[in-house]
This record gives C-alpha cells, sequence and structure tokens, in this order.
C-alpha cells in the first residue's frame, strides 16, 4: 500500500524473448488494472518494466497480471501466469466479480475472454481481466458501486470489443453477493432473420437455415410456418425441432434402444453388468451455459413425403432473430430428381455380368468366352 514508484518490474531467471509481433507482442502478455489504454513496456533481457500508459492514479488499487505464453531465447514458454495487486493509498478494496465466459451459440466456455468491468458514473473506469482455460474469470478488487461488466470473444487480441466480434454485458453489484455470473457471447447486431436456404434433410424433414442467429427463447409452432408446391397445394406442417429438441431426442432414442437391448438379454437370460448413467459433467472444459443457445438451423416435420423434381415455397410468418427484431421471410427451393431405376434386358430382368478370367490381373475387364463352332463331321 502507499506505493510511489511508478513503474512494476518482473525478473526472470531466463533472457525473455522481445522479438515477437502481433499476438505475440510483450505488450499483450500483461494487463494492467484498472487501464487507461495500452500498457508501456520496456525489455531489459531478463527484466520487464511494466507501466500504465500515463502514470498511476493516485488512491487507486492496481493488479498487474502476467498472462502465460511468454518465452524464453530457447523458446521454453512460460505455463501459468501471475497477479501482482498494490495500492497508490492506504487501504484496497475488496470488492471482486467473478463468473464464467461462453461462446454461446457453441454452447461451450469462451478460454482467454476479454472481462471489463467499467463503473457507471462520470468516470467510467475500465477494469480487466481474462478468462482462464475454464472460462473461470476474477474482475477486481473494486471500490463498492454500479458496474457495466463486458465479456468478449476478443479475435483479433486488440482488447476492444469489435463490432463482429461475440459479446455480452450485464449490471452488478459490488460487491457481488449473488450467484457468479455468465457471461453469453455470441454475435449481436440490429438486424433481422431471413431463410437463407433449405435442405431437405429426408422426405418429411427440412433442415432451414436463417443468415442470423435466432432467439432461443421464442417458441417455433407449426402454425407459423407454410410449405406448398408452387403449382399444387399446400404440404401440412406437424411441428419444429430446435437444435437442443434434436439432441433430447436423439438421447432418447439411444437410451429405448439400450433398454430394448437390455430387455431382450434378459429374456434370453444372459444377465448384464447394471447400466451406469454418466453424470453430465458441468465442470471445467466440458461446462455448459444455463440457457440453450442461439442457433441458426432448425427442422421442420412434414405430414407427408415430397414429391421429386418439384419447387416449392416455405414461408414462415413470424420469427424473433437474437437482436430481437421480429419479421416474417420466404424461401424457394427444387427437390432431387428420382434415382433412375436399374438397367434391364427384354426379359425384364437385370443382364448377368461375366466374371474376369481367374489367373486376368486386377482392373482387367471381363472377357467373353470364345464360342466353339458345331461340330458338322468330315
Amino acid at each position: 500500500m502507499n506505493v510511489s514508484q511508478q513503474r512494476v518490474t518482473f525478473y526472470f531467471d531466463e533472457q525473455i524473448n522481445d522479438r515477437g509481433s502481433g499476438e505475440a507482442d510483450l505488450s499483450n502478455y500483461f494487463l494492467v488494472s484498472p487501464s487507461d489504454g495500452t500498457p508501456r513496456i520496456s525489455w531489459h533481457r531478463s527484466r520487464i518494466d511494466v507501466r500504465p500508459r500515463h502514470d498511476y492514479r493516485g488512491n487507486t488499487a492496481y493488479t498487474i497480471t502476467l498472462l502465460p505464453g511468454l518465452t524464453d531465447l530457447r523458446s521454453n514458454r512460460m505455463k501459468d501466469g501471475f497477479a501482482l495487486t498494490f495500492s497508490t493509498g492506504p487501504t484496497i478494496p475488496t470488492g471482486r466479480i467473478k463468473g464464467y465466459a461462453f461462446d454461446w451459440p457453441a454452447e461451450r466456455i469462451a478460454p482467454d475472454a476479454l472481462i471489463e468491468a467499467i463503473t457507471v458514473g462520470r468516470d467510467s473506469i475500465r477494469y480487466l481481466a481474462k478468462a482462464d482455460s475454464s472460462g473461470a474469470f476474477e474482475v477486481g478488487p473494486l471500490p463498492p458501486g454500479t458496474y457495466l461488466v463486458r465479456g468478449t470473444i476478443d479475435q483479433n487480441k486488440n482488447r476492444q470489443q469489435d463490432r463482429t466480434e461475440p459479446w455480452d454485458s450485464v449490471r452488478v453489484v459490488a460487491p457481488q453477493t449473488g450467484p457468479q455470473l455468465q457471461l453469453l457471447m455470441a454475435p449481436r447486431d440490429t438486424l433481422q432473420a431471413r431463410i437463407q436456404g433449405v435442405t431437405v434433410s429426408d422426405s418429411v424433414t427440412l433442415a432451414v437455415t436463417f443468415d442470423r442467429l435466432l432467439d432461443p427463447a421464442q417458441d417455433f409452432p407449426a402454425t407459423n410456418w407454410r410449405l406448398a408446391g408452387v403449382d399444387s397445394v399446400g404440404i401440412p406442417i406437424t411441428g419444429t425441432r430446435t437444435p437442443t429438441q434434436e439432441r433430447e431426442l436423439q438421447n432418447r432414442l439411444q437410451r429405448q434402444a439400450a433398454d430394448s437391448a437390455r430387455r431382450a438379454d434378459s429374456l434370453a437370460r444372459r444377465p448384464l453388468p447394471p447400466l451406469r448413467t454418466q453424470p453430465a459433467d458441468t465442470t471445467g472444459a466440458n461446462r455448459k451455459p444455463n440457457r440453450p443457445g442461439p442457433f441458426t438451423t432448425l427442422n421442420v416435420i412434414l405430414a407427408k413425403p415430397l414429391t421429386p423434381s418439384t419447387t416449392y415455397l416455405l414461408r414462415v410468418t413470424t420469427v424473433r432473430a437474437l437482436s430481437g427484431r421480429v419479421t416474417g421471410s420466404e424461401r424457394r427451393f427444387t427437390t432431387a430428381k428420382p434415382a433412375p431405376p436399374p438397367r434391364t434386358n427384354n426379359n425384364g430382368a437385370q443382364p448377368p455380368q461375366a466374371a474376369p478370367s481367374p489367373t486376368a490381373p486386377p482392373g482387367t475387364p471381363p472377357t467373353t468366352p470364345p464360342t466353339t463352332p458345331p461340330n458338322r463331321g468330315p
């Protein structure tokens, strides 16, 4: 506490490689929180000095984080990071904000996500952290107050939330008293979703793809859909299935198949070991978000098969994009031609295939055996 020096020095037992560029630049391995811009990094062989973009603020608690990945001249990589907390004033606040970062559409953790906690008020002080390999993050120490916590999958590593990068934000009061946050990061814009393509999965299932992520909280009733041939009557639609519903259906069918196999083996008096159900792994790399992720493709289930070589028009009357915009959309598609019938001879039977000679090398086409002339006598 009451630190007055204007730089923080990290000492190493090997000479550090300073020739990196882009993502390997030395400045990308250090976080200064709170941040006033890109920190100033000074390399001195086995010593690195770190300063904020401007001078350290008075009466402020700082955290300097050294991220994993720094290398020496023999390309040995530093596997673990290090964090140093100090204060330029007499106290260090105890407030912290903890949570997990997720790539929401993929429904998996987002390691190395950029986390920002920005004070809500005049100063807009920006505190920084990064999610670790399990998606967990912790921002702090923080003075009591309200913060806008934002997570970004920082694809270009510039420590800014760019327009096309997945992100999420939520307001939090520090000290944090509720459950740990879940930042559900996804590409977000203000556009509506329209049908981009229709694929015939089977004779009674259509895979419909949209050009924007859909809000997973909405329902997709069959009454919102219409399907008709361009020159024919409509085809009834019996329902829809989202990716989450498809996974649940496949899991249920697999359990039913396993139960049927066990009953058959039991009737045959062949005892099996007890069925073991693996519990869902909700920790580490397999941790899942608490809500189903947004998606661009869902299945539409038909009441009867489609006709080959026919053009259809699929229309949805209302659908809500992740942006919240609601609109209708339609798309034409043509089913594939029917498979050609097998070739037959004049009697309606398939012509026999001549067998290749047993002495012929592989790949030699079959030959027709020579015809023996009739014996006409002397």
